[in-house]
C-alpha cells in the first residue's frame, strides 16, 4: 500500500513482469521508494527504471463511438 504507486500492471513482451507508474516529487523521493520499499518486496530480484522527460499527450477520455452497431 504505497500512495506513490498510481498503477501496477502485469506485462508481457518486456524484460519485466510488472510495470509500475509512480509519482514522486523528486529523485530523492524516488530513491527512498526504490531502496526502502520496492527492492525489499519478496520476489523482486531487479528493477529497471524509465522516466518521463516530457508528456506529449495525456488524456483520460476513452472514445467508444466506433463500438456502436
Amino acid at each position: 500500500n504505497l500512495p506513490q504507486v498510481l498503477e501496477c500492471s502485469l506485462v508481457t513482451g518486456m524484460d519485466a513482469d510488472y510495470q509500475l507508474k509512480v509519482v514522486v516529487p523528486d529523485m530523492d523521493h524516488y530513491q527512498k521508494l526504490l531502496l526502502g520499499h520496492l527492492t525489499r518486496i519478496e520476489g523482486v530480484t531487479s528493477v529497471k527504471s524509465s522516466f518521463v522527460l516530457n508528456q506529449v499527450l495525456a488524456s483520460t477520455e476513452m472514445p467508444l463511438t466506433h463500438l456502436r452497431n
